[in-house]
């Protein structure tokens, strides 16, 4: 039945390294107290060439009696870039023979994600199974349960190898060595290491979500879109990119607790199904532990309703956030267009005075005539007599004028109806009606201008939201 496994491990495109170089690597053990069943936890140091030594040793005399050896784990260093395991090739294959993890070292690195249960392995004096589990690049570990057949009266041991960052190796060390102690039946368990990476990956779960509810807490405030009675901070003015970048990271973090919480829930319901068809395991130890995979469960259930309820107090804000910004070029839009309207406006004026000089200037520079008789003017008198082309310029000058003004007024009424027109079909995304248009054709001059107004009244309005909206000052608000 292992021959899949040995066909996966043999074509895996990922292979571990050996590090030669390594003088030692670190250990945790549980001890048992053969006389009472208690608990203890141990740990240290082993260099390469205490190794053998230390391998055949599972039997000790404490303090208080005799102990026995229910649980060995090995902690190399492991570099994830290089795929590279602490440990020289020769101690490797002393630890993976005496463990029983050759084909499991093998097969456990073509995994992502996922836990499995190998085909077990029967001698005349134990019966051996190997697991394996991975949640990459956090945790991967394989492990070997070993039960002892008669006449051998000590309990089953367990013997794993855990590539894990320094994080998860001290969340499993601190759970190991747990002041309230194991029990017997527990830590005996051949599921026993599921139940810790699963007990540590919902610890982790909980305080990653407990850890961002400040931050969401805070930027709520700073948005002033929540419903809770907190303080006001200094308003987000100029800070929405950056609040927005911080929601996006929260939920990308919830989102990796979405994947390990699905991980833990899988690595459970594999535990709980080796335990309904165990045969080997005490009938008391199977319930022990199935209790506590179900606590475990129940809580996993609570987390995922909360991680939900988070979600959607993260997705709010975003919204919230991408809302601001876009009302912040909205306004400030329409802020440039009010300059655009009075830089026009002053376009206006001065095309409208040069206008006034333009028909004047051009007929003068036409003729090119003198308008006044300089030459027939008397010494002591101010007067100067004009000549016959004087009357022939303002007979000329003055209708001419007039007609370019009329000309500019019809032109100005019928690019306002234009304009009016593209506006309300971009406002309300269809042409006028007749009745609209019949409207429209009735007003003045006048109203056309009050119309207009209105809208620089409009924009103005908008400009004073925005320094409602996004704040000057550094008073506080309570939100109710």
């Amino acid at each position: 039945m292992d021959e899949i496994y040995q066909k996966i491990a043999e074509f895996s495109p990922r292979r571990l390294k050996d590090s030669h170089d390594v003088l030692s690597f670190k250990y945790s053990e549980l001890w048992c107290q053969d006389a009472t069943g208690i608990i203890n936890y141990h740990d240290g140091v082993v260099t390469i060439p205490d190794v053998a030594l230390w391998l055949t040793t599972e039997t000790r005399q404490g303090t208080a009696g005799s102990e026995s050896l229910i649980l060995r784990f090995v902690w190399p260093k492991f570099i994830l870039d290089d795929n590279r395991v602490g440990l020289p090739e020769n101690t490797r294959v002393q630890i993976l023979e005496k463990f029983g993890l050759d084909l499991a070292y093998s097969y456990f690195s073509s995994c992502v994600a996922g836990v499995a249960a190998l085909p077990e392995v029967v001698k005349p004096e134990t019966s051996q199974r190997a697991y394996t589990f991975c949640y990459a690049p956090k945790l991967a570990s394989i492990w070997s349960h070993t039960h002892f057949k008669a006449p051998t009266s000590r309990p089953s041991a367990t013997y794993g190898m855990v590539l894990a960052s320094d994080k998860e190796q001290e969340g499993l060390k601190t759970l190991l060595k747990s002041k309230s102690g194991w029990q017997l039946n527990t830590a005996s368990h051949e599921m026993f290491p599921a139940f810790l990476f699963a007990f540590m990956f919902h610890g982790e779960i909980e305080m990653t979500q407990n850890n961002m509810k400040p931050g969401i807490q805070h930027i709520e405030a700073r948005t002033g879109y929540s419903d809770f009675k907190t303080k006001r901070k200094h308003i987000a003015a100029g800070e929405l990119g950056s609040l927005s970048a911080q929601m996006s990271g929260f939920a990308v973090r919830l989102a990796s607790t979405e994947r390990k919480d699905k991980t833990v829930k899988k690595l459970l319901e594999f535990a709980q199904e080796q335990l309904r068809q165990g045969e080997r395991s005490a009938p008391l130890a199977d319930g022990l532990l199935e209790n506590h995979m179900g606590v475990l469960q129940r809580r996993l259930t609570m987390q995922a309703m909360d991680r939900e309820y988070t979600l959607k107090r993260i997705q709010i804000q975003i919204d919230v956030l991408n809302n601001l910004i876009s009302e912040n070029y909205s306004l400030s839009n329409s802020i440039i267009s009010i300059s655009t309207l009075r830089d026009a406006a002053s376009m206006k004026t001065l095309a409208f005075v040069t206008m006034f000089f333009l028909p004047g200037s051009f007929i003068s520079a036409l003729f090119s005539t003198d308008l006044f008789d300089w030459d027939n003017t008397e010494g002591r008198g101010i007067g100067i007599p004009s000549t016959p082309q004087f009357r022939l310029y303002w007979a000329i000058t003055i209708p001419l004028t007039l007609v370019t003004f009329i000309l500019y007024f019809i032109w100005a009424e019928f690019s306002s109806y234009d304009r009016s027109q593209r506006r309300e079909r971009k406002r309300w995304g269809f042409p006028k009606t007749d009745g609209m248009e019949a409207e429209e054709q009735t007003r003045s001059a006048l109203q056309v201008l009050k119309y207009q107004r209105e809208r620089m009244s409009e924009a103005y309005a908008m400009a004073k939201k925005r320094q409602f909206v996004f704040g000057r000052g550094e008073k506080e608000e309570s939100i109710d």
